[in-house]
């Protein structure tokens, strides 16, 4: 009786709340996030211009840094439950191409060094760069939403995290719960001679991980710290099969600075295309590990930039 009341509770609350919004006055979309305002749907006028530099990967790191940056202008996350960051107010980014690969250059101010997240009270630094997918128009009349695409509408994410950072440099490339509790006692991990019972389960990862046994990226050693994603929208982010971003990373003297890259074009459907000559949008989020940024708690820039390829010569 007292499971079917519980039930019974939870469902009223929830019909409740649901009215409540309903009968706001509020417009919602993709559950219960805003629906977009009209400046977001209107792109900034001034963007980013990829500049051509006859370089190669060993000296990208130069030649960003004499390149022209953009400032990106951030704020609290307020659209998507649950609301947050905000603590982020700029960022910096950069950009070159060489006619084959093209490489962004991205700063940002952050006090503290956060590049591990294995407690359940760590959070990452983290900074995502968002594009549309094919050749698109945005405007009021033909809205295309800045803060994760929406249905229909898919955007291709390109997500640098400190911690997969951190892990490059890790033995095996992957930190473990022992990197961090160096003292800590396992009965599988450090017991030569487990119970019969748990002989098998012992022996096997597959048994024992079910996030390695899945081939899931946050589980094993990944080889990159830039995670490529698609989204349709909040609460659609999903892992592209093909991981083709690179990036590297390094915080000195309260700076982040990271350098992500990827070929200009690739034979993936779910990856934006670059073309010398043509022009695009682009957007940007950071995540503030110690302020406990996480998911949809991030700084965000709410308005479309332009970007423009220049022509290889």
């Amino acid at each position: 009786m007292l499971r079917g009341l519980i039930r019974k509770s939870v469902f009223l609350g929830s019909a409740v709340v649901a009215m409540f919004y309903l009968s706001s006055g509020e417009v919602f979309s993709q559950s219960l996030e805003q629906e977009a305002t009209v400046e977001e749907n209107i792109p900034t006028e001034e963007g980013l211009t990829v500049k051509f530099v006859s370089t190669d990967l060993e000296g990208a790191a130069e030649a960003l840094a004499n390149a022209k940056s953009y400032t990106v202008n951030l704020q609290i996350q307020d659209r998507s439950f649950p609301n947050g960051g905000g603590s982020v107010p700029e960022v910096k980014v950069s950009a070159i191409h060489n006619g084959e690969n093209i490489f962004f250059g991205i700063q940002w101010s952050d006090a503290t060094k956060n590049d591990r997240a294995i407690k359940h009270e760590q959070f990452r630094d983290a900074v995502g760069l968002m594009f549309p997918l094919g050749i698109v128009k945005i405007s009021p009349e033909t809205p295309f939403s800045p803060r994760m695409g929406d249905r229909g509408k898919t955007v291709n994410i390109w997500h640098w995290k400190a911690d997969w950072e951190r892990d490059l440099l890790a033995d095996g490339g992957y930190e473990h719960m022992e990197d961090q509790y160096p003292n800590m006692f396992t009965d599988f991990d450090f017991d030569p001679n487990p119970i019969p019972d748990n002989k098998a389960a012992h022996e096997s990862a597959e048994l024992m991980s079910g996030g390695y046994s899945a081939g899931s990226l946050l589980s094993q050693a990944r080889g990159r710290s830039v995670e490529d994603l698609n989204a349709v929208g909040f609460g659609t982010l999903t892992a592209q099969e093909h991981q083709d971003v690179e990036g590297t990373g390094a915080w000195i003297d309260g700076t982040w600075d990271v350098i992500v890259y990827r070929p200009l074009s690739t034979p993936d459907a779910n990856d934006v295309q670059f073309v010398p000559g043509k022009s695009t949008f682009f957007n940007m989020a950071v995540w503030n590990g110690e302020d406990g940024d996480r998911n949809g708690l991030k700084s965000v820039s709410i308005r479309w930039r332009p970007i423009t390829i220049e022509s290889a010569r």
